[in-house]
């Protein structure tokens, strides 16, 4: 049989056992970065192992039996809240095996670069992995919101989700607004960045969710990052004397604030000048709606100026 006839096949059955029992859950075809796969109903047991898509569920009004480095989340993504009935299941890249079995999950769900996990975790449990960022994608702020849409096609919650998405599109909107506004058109250049754990400065390119926000609140970046997996670049100190004029903006929070007594970040005349702010903490690699987190974050700095 080929591939359309066992297409027409399916949906003939479909539809057949839906008249004969109006009641019962009917198949739905979901689509992750494996590919397609059926579901009977929405899944009611979850566990996560990316925050990612943790926030992605979140912000869906699902709530995951087990998720990893809670403590982490709650310092450094904060939102949307992670309830307190949600179980911690140890490292993002190397969870529990065993605690997430007791969980008895009906889905362990995967983000980016945790396919490798898939293996260990189908022996007791479906498995769904959603990549979410790349050095491929033109942009992750794009693609967050692809994965978005298909998380919320696993829970058949997509009116839901269109809805968080049209709301964050007006409210960026206004923002920007607000920003012209007060700037009389004419936006300074704005650069983001976040202190890494190892004390790094990490500085966001094109393809970052920072970026992303950024230009959709009409705003450019003074510093050129290359494109990689996160959007962002490791750099030293000195390069950064490359911003000339715009604002340097580091996204809470930063637990050290040794590197601020160097010699070397003293002279930098966007210091000297008064350039550099903190913002209030956004995610620089959540979900889809924590592009409007970093937005709202960049205005508010923005405007208190």
């Amino acid at each position: 049989m080929g591939r359309v006839a066992r297409t027409f096949t399916l949906i003939a059955i479909l539809v057949m056992a839906t008249f004969a029992n109006p009641t019962a859950a009917v198949p739905y075809q979901i689509t992750d970065t494996f590919g397609k796969h059926w579901f009977e109903t929405p899944p009611q047991r979850l566990v996560v192992t990316d925050w990612s898509v943790l926030e992605n569920l979140l912000e869906l009004g699902v709530v995951p039996l087990g998720a990893p480095e809670i403590e982490s989340y709650r310092h450094f993504v904060r939102q949307p809240e992670l309830p307190d009935s949600v179980t911690d299941i140890g490292k993002r890249m190397t969870p529990s095996l065993n605690t997430v079995k007791l969980l008895a999950p009906d889905v362990v769900i995967l983000g980016t670069k945790q396919r490798d996990l898939a293996r260990a975790f189908s022996l007791f449990a479906r498995v769904n992995y959603y990549n979410s960022f790349s050095p491929r994608y033109r942009t992750n702020g794009k693609k967050s919101r692809k994965r978005f849409l298909q998380i919320a096609e696993l829970m058949q919650k997509v009116p839901l989700a269109e809805q968080k998405l049209a709301f964050m599109d007006r409210r960026i909107l206004e923002l920007k607004k607000q920003l012209q506004q007060q700037f009389a058109g004419d936006l300074p250049k704005v650069t983001t960045c976040r202190f890494s754990a190892r004390q790094k400065l990490l500085l966001y390119g094109h393809n970052s969710m920072p970026q992303y926000a950024l230009k959709l609140l009409g705003i450019e970046s003074e510093y050129e990052v290359e494109g990689s997996t996160w959007g962002e670049a490791e750099v030293s100190i000195s390069k950064l004397s490359a911003i000339k004029e715009g604002y340097l903006m580091c996204f809470k929070p930063h637990d050290n604030d040794a590197i601020f007594n160097r010699s070397d970040w003293q002279s930098l005349p966007l210091v000297k000048q008064q350039r550099f702010y903190y913002t209030d903490p956004a995610w620089s690699y959540g979900g889809a709606i924590s592009v409007l987190y970093i937005a709202e974050s960049v205005t508010k700095t923005l405007l208190n100026l």
